[in-house]
């Protein structure tokens, strides 16, 4: 893999990390009901799981490969399925995707990045994907 293919790769997974900590401040402290009772919550965390799936979508196969511990399908069909099925969105498949997926992303996606082979001058902050409210 080029150092140019390792940067695009590297943006792509730290679009997914910043989705899911997106998400993660978005849910933090809310129950099912809650989510439920609020449509901006809801649209909220269906576009950073669209853009999650969108991103994954633009890893490249040699990554997804050596990554199998991620559902990288399964992640691109949730996009698909929250783009073409925007009026029949299951929202308790999405809570569950919320409550039991995401943490491995959180933790696998910085490995990840980390382990690219990226140009000399390219430093990977990890501090800059620390939750934080003021982002």
């Amino acid at each position: 893999m080029t150092e140019m293919e390792s940067l695009k790769n590297a943006q792509r997974l730290f679009h997914i990390l910043q989705a899911v900590q997106r998400i993660h401040r978005s849910v933090d402290g809310v129950s099912y009901e809650m989510f439920l009772a609020d449509e901006d919550k809801q649209g909220n965390v269906v576009r950073c799981l669209e853009i999650i799936g969108e991103a994954a979508n633009h890893v490249s196969e040699e990554i997804c490969a050596a990554n199998p511990e991620i559902p990288w399908a399964a992640i691109i069909g949730m996009r698909n399925n929250l783009i073409h099925g925007y009026n029949e969105v299951n929202y308790r498949l999405v809570w569950g995707t919320v409550q039991n997926d995401l943490k491995e992303l959180e933790v696998r996606i910085p490995q990840i990045i980390s382990g690219l082979d990226m140009p000399l001058d390219f430093k990977f902050d990890q501090s800059a994907c620390v939750d934080d409210a003021s982002n």
